[in-house]
């Protein structure tokens, strides 16, 4: 086994002349000096002659070998654009915008290996039997960047619990081959030195002396070669940062693409450089330079202004949610003790009692915004119908370009409604009067309908729809107003299904009055009695077992915010309820200004 290439193998790229004409890059690629085997040269010796093959000498040039010192200069400098050297010293410059491209892989028949160790060496007459043995000594290596001839031992002695920076008496460098470092040794110049593996067996098996006077200390492994440390890979290709993409991708596919006659050697993307970076990380080099472990101290120190704004945030958060407590709370109390004072009958106690337990429904949607929860399954609903729609159709094989944009149309729309309803709630709990404008009734209730078709599938509900031939228009905010036909229609549905009625119906109808529109929505639930229907009328008390009233609340606090009259009553066939809504007409002289009816048809099931 020889120590280097040869020097016809082992070329480091130099800068390409530019060629006549139109100019033409010339890509440089190097190799820094190390520990070869006779598969190695001669599998690098192939690939220089693969490469100048495949493009050429005016494209791509070999350098003869430097030292990683004088490797590295080249790359700061900008001089190369590949190299070939070992994985750890490639991942040191990862910073330097060096990336690891491809890695050397023997075969698993030979008895080559990637993977390389370092052994530590002594003179044969020191007693060293472990690691702790050399501690106090003088360590000696060829550079500061040799990664397994300095950077190696040291993670070796950090992994066993030791400081590497205190762990030696002195640390000293010769920038030499390793033949001045085993003189060095030999000479009493230094107590130990550190090789890659297959050096000590190379050198030793050449020099009498050497293999006379020098010993390895600590070996766990003599597979392939001697080791005193874990392994790590060792050769790969690496890119700079001035190199070019293209003539990257073109390199990296040759060389995947390079054919062996023997089958000793490929090169290969799989690559698995974990147990460099863990070893950086354990030395603190390299991409983990600034890594170490925060102190809970240390982050209060660097962080210390966010902490206290985020610490007087919290506290006053803390504070206004006391305040509102308090003051809501002091509220209740008074309303309570207000109508308690009134209260002179056990009915009149009843029905006070039904009225502050609906004020109180109404001051809390109105000052912390609750009404989203009950508002938001609306759209929701909607494009969740309109979704699964698509899914049908697109099961079906019945999903065309118009139909797929017209649901996308529609979804967009409730997703809008969405923001609407968030806008809305909190004009409600800012107290804000509502955006109206003039609106023809029928469309607006077709559009709740429409989405409350598709939120419940109404499948087993008739919905019937009788609308106005006069046209009632009527100063409105489109949404608030849907919201309250949407609830109306979800109330009365909810009620039909838990009173378990064989055929559920539903009629609305818009009529039209001398000054004002009434909209009616009727049910044909079970017959309501006396008390029953008071009780709804006073509290607005849901008819659902599970109800809270919220969703009636919601709609009389619409309706009169739209300057119109809400009320409750026997159907006039005797069974169920009827809702109705009274709104004022708006002025024909302001005709021009009617928003315009949305497309949308209402269908009697």
């Amino acid at each position: 086994m020889e120590i280097f290439m040869p020097k016809i193998l082992l070329l480091l790229l130099l800068p390409l002349a530019l060629l006549s004409g139109p100019a033409q890059a010339t890509y440089v690629v190097g190799l820094g000096t190390g520990a070869m085997s006779s598969n190695e040269q001669e599998f690098f010796e192939a690939t220089k002659k693969y490469l100048e093959q495949k493009f050429g000498t005016n494209e791509i040039q070999f350098m003869q070998p430097v030292s990683l010192t004088h490797l590295k200069k080249l790359i700061e400098e900008k001089k190369i654009e590949y190299f070939i050297s070992s994985a750890g010293f490639a991942r040191s410059l990862s910073q330097d915008g060096v990336r690891e491209l491809l890695i050397y892989a023997p075969t698993k028949k030979g008895t080559d290996r990637n993977e390389l160790g370092s052994v530590f060496l002594t003179r044969q007459e020191m007693t060293v039997r472990t690691l702790a043995d050399l501690k106090g000594k003088r360590f000696t290596s060829n550079n500061p960047e040799a990664f397994f001839s300095h950077i190696v031992p040291l993670a070796e002695i950090s992994y066993a619990g030791y400081d590497p920076k205190k762990f030696f008496s002195s640390v000293s460098f010769l920038n030499k081959n390793p033949e001045d470092l085993l003189q060095a040794l030999i000479d009493g110049r230094t107590d130990v030195v550190a090789l890659p593996g297959c050096y000590w067996e190379t050198l030793s098996a050449q020099n009498k002396e050497i293999r006379e006077k020098v010993k390895p200390v600590l070996v766990s492994s003599t597979s392939p070669c001697t080791s005193s440390t874990r392994t790590f890979p060792n050769w790969t290709l690496s890119s700079t940062k001035n190199s070019d993409a293209a003539f990257t991708r073109k390199l990296v596919t040759a060389l995947l693409e390079m054919p062996f006659s023997k089958g000793t050697a490929s090169w290969s993307v799989q690559m698995d450089l974990s147990s460099i970076d863990g070893l950086f990380k354990e030395l603190k080099i390299g991409h983990f330079s600034d890594y170490r472990p925060w102190t809970l101290k240390e982050m209060l120190q660097k962080y210390s202004f966010a902490v206290l704004l985020f610490a007087v945030f919290l506290l006053g958060l803390l504070s206004l949610t006391l305040f509102l407590y308090l003051k809501l709370k002091r509220r209740s109390e008074q309303l309570v003790a207000t109508l308690r004072a009134k209260i002179k009958t056990d009915r009149a106690m009843k029905e006070a009692e039904a009225r502050l337990m609906a004020l109180q429904k109404i001051s809390t949607i109105d000052h912390m915004s609750s009404m989203i929860a009950h508002e938001l399954p609306q759209p929701l609903g909607a494009v969740q119908a309109y979704a699964e729609g698509l899914l049908r159709a697109q099961n079906k094989q019945a999903l065309d370009s118009q139909t797929l944009t017209e649901m996308l149309i529609k979804i967009i729309f409730q997703t809008k409604k969405v923001e609407d309803i968030v806008n809305s709630d909190r004009n409600y709990a800012k107290e804000r009067k509502l955006k109206k404008t003039p609106s023809k009734v029928n469309g607006t209730v077709a559009e709740a309908i429409q989405d409350f078709r598709f939120a419940f599938h109404c499948d087993n509900l008739a919905i019937n729809f009788f609308q106005s031939n006069a046209e009632p228009v009527c100063s409105l905010s489109p949404l608030e107003f849907e919201l309250a036909i949407y609830n109306l229609l979800k109330n009365a549905k909810e009620a039909l299904e838990a009173q378990n009625v064989k055929n559920p119906e539903i009629t609305l109808a818009v009529n039209e009055d001398k000054d004002s529109c009434r909209i009616a929505i009727a049910d044909n639930g079970s017959k309501v009695s006396d008390d029953e229907l008071q009780r709804i009328q006073v509290s607005m008390s849901s008819r659902k077992s599970a109800g809270l009233g919220i969703g009636l609340s919601i709609v009389r606090s619409i309706i009169q915010n739209h300057g119109g009259k809400f009320s409750i009553k026997r159907t006039e066939l005797g069974s169920g309820i009827t809702c109705e809504i009274t709104l004022p007409l708006f002025k024909a002289e302001h005709s021009q200004e009617i928003k315009p009816d949305r497309t949308i048809e209402a269908h009697t099931k």
